[in-house]
């Protein structure tokens, strides 16, 4: 199985040091063979690096060397702003000032996006009223389900998220009214189209421009709903698989500040188009998971075969980080609310397979003071799920659509611009050119 690595790797932080310490000393030591006039002490001609090879590793040791950050340069560690959105506490996190856990016990995804985009939980009648609008809203132009449907099957689906944003946006009947509320009913109106659209680009039939009917799915959540739409399954999710997505989606659409969550905001604090602020977000999130970490991690759980399976895979990684969703402890409660879902989901004998496969490696890396971060938890329910591997990624996209928009909503709220300023050639700071 390939390895998975986190993409662009040049960009991740201490990656100059790192390279330093690992590779500086393997380069000189090969870069000195073929130095004019230098013996080859223990080594036969014929297994001399090559001219060419001697000279890109002289030139990698000289950039490792050369390559610092420039001093007082970067945004890394500026602090931009203030949320009210996710807060950390000692031995809890809340959305809006609401306990998570309490939250996804007691409400679905779409009352806790309702809390996200407009600071409080609806009222019964708001959110009936929300369900019966989004239901009504999940049709989609018969020329968009045109064009997704002419997009070759071979097309990675979480390609399509960003792709699905955009197309609709050209279908947005007021796309010129940018108060708060058609804001907010632009959001909605998107959640409730993306899944036919995405059902459109993964080669799904749909009717009239809409998802065929099932009586039976009539009483599904929307996440149930979407879990219905991507996996490839005639029969609709049970109460506990409907009740697990909406926890699913709802632990993952908020997160820490992450390079998508500040494309949202940038765009929040520049422009008051809510379309663009996702349609950013969207782009970034999809381009840093070119590698996709959700689909190697779903890979790994169901080539475990058991705990015997995963002592062995663990074993053979022996000295090896783990590249993906293991961390130290946090209070952060979501990663364990998402493995209580994965502990009621054992229906099966492949189930209880992958449940055990997984408990054991886990128990085993936190010996190692690594514990299982929220996507991890993810990746492991959305496995138990029967989402494919490769759209599982899709559903956290999918999730943290409502995350983004509640972002630029609340940026440009604030009223803050988070556009830096440049400096030009040899311009001195005093003589900074802004960038308005």
């Amino acid at each position: 199985m390939a390895e998975w690595q986190p993409a662009p790797f040049f960009l991740r932080e201490g990656f100059l040091s790192d390279a330093k310490a690992l590779l500086v000393p393997l380069c000189q030591r090969l870069a000195g063979y073929g130095y004019p006039g230098k013996e080859s002490v223990g080594m036969e001609n014929s297994r001399l690096p090559s001219q060419h090879l001697v000279h890109g590793l002289r030139r990698l040791v000289h950039d490792l060397h050369s390559r610092e950050p420039l001093p007082g340069h970067g945004l890394s560690g500026i602090i931009c702003g203030t949320t009210d959105l996710i807060s950390f506490h000692r031995e809890s996190a809340q959305y809006c000032g609401e306990d998570i856990p309490l939250l996804v016990e007691q409400h679905g995804f779409e009352s806790i996006a309702w809390l996200l985009l407009s600071g409080e939980l609806p009222s019964e009648d708001q959110l009936a009223d929300l369900q019966a609008i989004v239901a009504d809203a999940a049709v989609i132009d018969c020329t968009a389900a045109e064009m997704l449907e002419r997009i070759p099957l071979s097309t990675r689906p979480l390609d399509l998220l960003p792709l699905c944003v955009s197309i609709l946006s050209f279908f947005d009947p007021t796309p010129h009214d940018q108060c708060q509320e058609a804001t907010r009913s632009r959001v909605w109106r998107l959640l409730a189209q993306l899944p036919v659209a995405l059902a459109a680009g993964l080669g799904k039939p749909l009717v009239d421009g809409s998802l065929p009917d099932s009586d039976s799915a009539v009483t599904l959540s929307w996440a149930g709903r979407l879990l219905h739409c991507l996996r490839d399954q005639s029969n609709p999710p049970g109460p506990t698989e409907d009740a697990a997505m909406n926890a699913l989606m709802a632990c993952e659409c908020l997160t820490e500040m992450r390079p998508a969550c500040f494309a949202a905001r940038f765009a929040g604090s520049t422009v008051s188009n809510i379309t663009a602020a996702m349609q950013s977000a969207s782009v970034m999130f999809v381009s840093q998971l070119r590698n996709d970490p959700f689909a190697w991690a779903s890979d790994v759980l169901l080539g475990l075969d058991g705990p015997a399976g995963a002592e062995e895979w663990l074993r053979k990684r022996e000295g090896q980080p783990m590249p993906f969703g293991f961390g130290a402890r946090t209070s952060d409660p979501r990663p364990e609310i998402l493995r209580e879902h994965c502990r009621s989901m054992l229906g099966s004998h492949r189930r209880i397979v992958l449940e055990a496969s997984a408990c054991r490696l886990e128990r085993l890396l936190e010996k190692r003071e690594l514990f299982p971060t929220t996507d991890w938890a993810a990746a492991r329910l959305m496995t138990l799920l029967n989402i494919p591997a490769d759209r599982q990624a899709l559903v956290v996209g999918m999730a943290r659509i409502v995350g983004w928009a509640a972002q630029a909503i609340e940026q440009q709220s604030a009223g803050v611009s988070l556009l830096p300023v440049l400096e030009y050639g040899a311009q001195s700071k005093t003589t900074a050119i802004s960038n308005d």
